[in-house]
């Protein structure tokens, strides 16, 4: 039952990936924008009329969009950079991890670390292509690498965390 891997900075990233998408709140960003759009056209609707007026509000709405996907995007950009650069500065993490659960328990070890985590702890897991994760709500993540998981321990791990009330996490979509 041990898994044993390696974390490389490829995991560390996805990983980082599935943790920000379920720990961001697009709702403040929406309202800004919504509400700034609303203003400036409320403005453009006062000095303007007719068609110079419905060009300029969805001229308006356009760039507004483009904001947001650009704060996104640049968001998105700047925790990977993160992840990456703090898992390149971290002695040994690249190292072999032995990863071991039972039905109380998860355990991490590694050259000179050691982690032990109740499956209760973990508030919610998610997962991609190639990397699972495990989301505590003090906004820890574990990523583990699939292609050191067999099925059959998928399952085992997300039957204990759903025995021990952790749900799958609702991520953004981007």
């Amino acid at each position: 039952m041990p898994v044993r891997y390696s974390l490389t900075e490829q995991d560390v990233v996805s990983g980082n990936d599935l943790w920000r998408r379920q720990q961001v709140n697009i709702w403040p960003l929406v309202t800004v924008l919504a509400f700034s759009w609303l203003l400036i056209s409320t403005y453009m609707a006062r000095t303007l009329t007719g068609l110079s007026l419905v060009l300029t509000v969805l001229f308006i709405l356009i760039l507004v969009l483009l904001l947001g996907a650009v704060t996104l995007w640049h968001g998105k950009r700047q925790s990977r950079r993160m992840s990456a650069i703090a898992f390149s500065q971290a002695t040994g993490a690249s190292r072999e991890v032995r990863v071991t659960w039972n039905a109380e328990k998860i355990e991490f070890r590694q050259h000179k670390a050691y982690r032990t985590q109740a499956w209760s702890e973990i508030s919610r897991w998610a997962e991609s292509d190639t990397t699972f994760v495990l989301l505590s709500a003090d906004g820890m993540f574990n990523p583990i690498p699939k292609r050191a998981l067999t099925s059959d321990d998928l399952t085992e791990i997300k039957s204990h965390l759903a025995a021990a009330g952790a749900k799958r996490a609702r991520l953004l979509f981007y």
